[in-house]
């Protein structure tokens, strides 16, 4: 309307550069509380040629699970394919997800908003994910009945009457091919294409961070054509705050320029969660670190807040968990958050297996805690066991001059704490007390 108040006024930038970003859709899971499915993703492929995706999640065999059926039907299913089983806990624990294409007219387009403007991309396609049951469809008796009444049919109408078999030759279109032949071609093309498999990364951790960084990128680029002097300005300035999970999150690589190079170390940490020293020098060198930025030095601030756990780095304990806070869900103090997440980087470090239960018993702390700590250095693997992210060493550490003092010294750090842990258990409180912020 005319007498309407212009309020404020948003720029909107159109981008393509996300253009090759596929939307799923999955009408029969439920979007909140799904009891059936858990968020692990343990599969994740695709054909680039015809398009299709699939994608496994990890049943919840925990809950409202039958396991005794769910190993009949792996061995059931096993009998049935030449394939390797797809389920190697010996139980159906998982549930395939396959993509349907949907013949639309229309383009779906993505938006993102930051406060200050509005970023919109159109995706490349939309796809329905609909469940695969083919542990259902290869045991159910109704398909070999169906398959017994047919072949009866066949026999009984060949015994019926034998006429003289006529062979009839249509003629084709000119300049183009039978639908038949092209649905025979797009089929054979279809089981010919090999699986490429992908790696699944969760929402909110680094990389998908990084991909909203190119969504974001015609905004950076005017801004720097607009205004470069300012730019400039602007990179000079060091920005002093102090750096949680959540806000290291929010950060794109442009902001991450603007910090220190320990608190550019301590936001990449707290999104990758885990990293090898060459992963987070390349990360570093991506954020604004010079190239010849002695690796000495970046160690020498890595080793103040992070520790070394296989040749890879984490956060320290002390970081996640500040002085005076409290744990997000039930209100556990900061000291014993600490100790229980140093406890399991230990035991997972150790190769001994981590009960999330167990853990539980012994540091008095509920279920959902244990979690979170879990899910800040691990992650359950197909047989469903806590495996930390990373435990390939890339040897890269190794040709640092002083690596031995490194190790010797992360050693003897992690020996201190072990003991620590020990006493605390031995004099721990028979219950702890939580506490409720406000």
């Amino acid at each position: 309307m005319k007498n309407d108040k212009i309020i404020k006024e948003i720029p909107v930038y159109l981008s393509d550069d996300l253009r090759h970003l596929l939307l799923l859709h999955y009408p029969t899971r439920l979007s909140k509380h799904d009891q059936l499915l858990t968020s692990v993703v343990t599969q994740c492929k695709y054909k680039t040629e015809c398009e299709e995706l699939e994608i496994s999640y990890a049943l919840d065999t925990d809950v409202n699970y039958d396991k005794a059926h769910g190993q009949e039907l792996a061995v059931e299913m096993d009998k049935s394919s030449k394939e390797k089983s797809s389920y190697t806990s010996g139980m159906v624990d998982q549930l395939y997800f396959e993509s349907h294409k949907i013949s639309s007219n229309t383009t779906d387009m993505i938006m993102f908003a930051s406060g200050k403007s509005l970023h919109l991309c159109p995706l490349k396609k939309t796809l329905n994910m609909l469940p695969k049951l083919n542990h259902i469809d290869k045991n159910d008796p109704k398909n070999d009945h169906k398959k017994n009444s047919q072949n009866q049919n066949d026999l009984s109408e060949e015994e019926e009457e034998e006429s003289e078999q006529i062979m009839a030759k249509f003629k084709d279109r000119p300049g183009k091919k039978s639908e038949k032949k092209k649905m025979q071609e797009m089929v054979k093309q279809r089981a010919l294409e090999p699986w490429i498999n992908l790696n699944f990364v969760p929402h909110g951790q680094y990389y998908s961070r990084a991909e909203l960084d190119k969504f974001m990128l015609p905004k950076l680029i005017s801004n720097s054509v607009i205004n470069p002097q300012e730019s400039n300005k602007n990179d000079k300035e060091i920005i002093k705050e102090n750096i949680d999970p959540t806000r290291a999150r929010q950060l794109s690589h442009n902001k991450i320029k603007l910090y220190s190079l320990e608190n550019k170390i301590k936001i990449l940490l707290f999104n990758t969660k885990m990293a090898s020293t060459k992963m987070l020098v390349d990360l570093l060198h991506k954020c604004g670190v010079p190239i010849n930025e002695s690796v000495t030095t970046i160690l020498t601030h890595l080793r103040k807040i992070a520790v070394l756990v296989r040749g890879n780095w984490t956060i320290k304990s002390e970081e996640l968990y500040p002085d005076n806070t409290i744990s997000a869900h039930f209100g556990l103090t900061f000291e014993v958050m600490r100790f229980l997440r140093d406890y399991v980087i230990y035991m997972m470090d150790s190769n001994k297996p981590v009960n999330r239960k167990n853990i539980g018993k012994m540091f008095n702390a509920p279920p959902e805690e244990v979690k979170d700590v879990l899910n800040s250095v691990a992650e359950l693997d197909e047989k469903k066991t806590w495996k930390l992210l990373l435990t390939d060493n890339d040897g890269f550490l190794e040709s640092v001059e002083n690596y031995k003092e490194i190790y010797k010294e992360q050693k003897d750090w992690w020996d201190t704490r072990i003991k620590q842990i020990n006493v605390w258990l031995e004099h721990k409180p028979k219950k702890i007390e939580y506490k409720v912020g406000f």
